[in-house]
């Protein structure tokens, strides 16, 4: 409940636009709605004679009476009345016009029906109301032999009429009590449903390990897609702008040492469930903070479908692993110094025609044994899960660091990533939260 209280804090803008916008349309609806107008005739059932004006009902001639108001309410409802209602009327109505327009009441113990019609004009609803009186008093007359039927008055459209429509004021609470459940049932829906992993607390539930840390970024007025890489960009390029985020990277970096010592793990590649998710990022930063710790570091880069080391190490040689797997330069050729000690960088290299198979290849499997002897820390920067290249890889690294986007990513799609790593045995080292808890600059 907590959570579902934070969200909807958290959603708080957008519910109040959106109860505004459906609050204002619905309400809106009220000044487009014709008026109706209603008006009512009652028919009084005396006694089957005629009498003098002094003569006294006896009880039984009431009871009477009263059991022909049931007979007569059907009568009224007839398909032969409608007839002959529409024969007095100059514009015949159709069956179902008047059965929704005119409606018969009576009530228990009495001894007069009521007949209610509605119209979108008085005058028209006064016209209905007493042809509809005086036809039926007609038909009673002709098929019962009966002047019980008196009309206790004919309705003017001048003083009998008025006008029936709800208020304004109803239409609007309608419309944002409207507004209100679809906010909610939208919002739990998309929660439950279609669930972003937006939160350490649901990340760790869902996935099942441990989040070793959250990351954030600032937005800026640029596209989406270009305010991400120039904040990656300028991140790597220089630390002592963004002292938050160092301090994120350290926070991480503790997290992931501890993990490695606990599972004895060496060299670990970072992946993620989907492309946009963030874990070139968090991969070259956290080797970034590695080497700043005074590990010897390297950085791998094995998304050999879109490598972006080279352009966030601003390391021009194309020469890298694909080199070295195919022999064409030794392993030591290809590792590039960067400008942070402690930190060297192997590029994807040529992109190659196969790219699982060079991952899983022999060669590349003695690539990283190689690696391990030379290097505290080998992090290897892969493609997201959503390829078949990562798989590869993970039978030869000793772990996995799950990137997940707080934006995009779906907890059904990120469980069904990790299982396909699960299912041959990978070890996972937890999971970092990026681009979580982003701020409006």
């Amino acid at each position: 409940m907590k959570e579902i209280l934070r969200l909807f804090y958290k959603k708080r803008r957008v519910i109040i636009i959106v109860v505004l916008l459906i609050t204002l349309g619905g309400g809106s609806i009220y000044f487009t709605i014709p008026p109706v107008y209603e008006v009512r005739t009652d028919l009084l059932i005396n006694n089957s004679n005629k009498i003098s004006p002094n003569t006294l009902l006896q009880a039984n001639e009431i009871d009477t009476n009263l059991r022909l108001i049931e007979t007569y309410k059907q009568m009224l409802k007839s398909d032969r009345m409608i007839s002959k209602v529409n024969e007095e009327l100059e514009k015949p109505y159709s069956k179902g016009t008047i059965t929704n327009n005119v409606i018969i009441e009576t009530s228990n113990n009495s001894q007069i029906i009521t007949i209610v019609v509605s119209e979108k004009t008085p005058e028209a609803a006064a016209l209905l109301a007493n042809i509809y009186a005086e036809t039926f008093q007609k038909q009673v007359n002709e098929l019962m032999n009966l002047e019980n039927i008196n009309i206790l008055k004919e309705v003017s459209a001048e003083t009998d009429v008025t006008m029936v429509k709800l208020s304004a004021i109803l239409y609007y609470f309608i419309s944002f009590v409207i507004g209100i459940l679809l906010c909610i049932i939208t919002i739990l829906i998309r929660e439950f449903y279609m669930t972003d992993l937006n939160t350490v607390i649901k990340t760790e539930r869902s996935l099942g390990i441990p989040s070793l840390g959250t990351i954030s970024i600032t937005k800026t007025k640029k596209s989406m897609k270009k305010r991400i890489k120039d904040k990656q960009n300028q991140f790597l390029q220089n630390l002592n702008n963004r002292p938050h985020l160092i301090e994120e990277f350290r926070n991480l970096r503790a997290n992931v040492q501890y993990q490695m010592e606990q599972k004895k793990i060496k060299a670990f590649m970072v992946t993620s469930a989907n492309v946009g998710d963030g874990k070139t990022f968090v991969s070259g930063n956290l080797a970034i903070v590695m080497a700043m710790d005074g590990k010897k570091t390297v950085y791998v880069d094995t998304d050999l479908r879109k490598p972006d080391g080279r352009k966030l190490f601003n390391l021009p040689e194309r020469k890298g692993l694909t080199s070295a797997v195919s022999g064409e330069f030794k392993l030591e050729e290809i590792i590039q110094q960067t400008s942070i000690n402690n930190l060297f960088f192997i590029s994807a290299g040529p992109t190659p025609t196969n790219t699982a198979e060079v991952l899983s290849s022999t060669r590349m499997k003695e690539v990283v044994e190689e690696l391990k002897t030379s290097y505290d820390v080998i992090i290897f920067d892969t493609s997201p899960l959503s390829v078949t290249d990562a798989l590869g890889l993970s039978s030869l690294v000793d772990g996995c660091l799950f990137v997940v986007n707080a934006v995009n990513t779906k907890e059904e799609l990120a469980r069904k990533s990790m299982s396909r790593l699960t299912k041959v045995g990978r070890i996972f080292l937890g999971s970092v939260l990026n681009r979580s808890d982003i701020k409006q600059k």
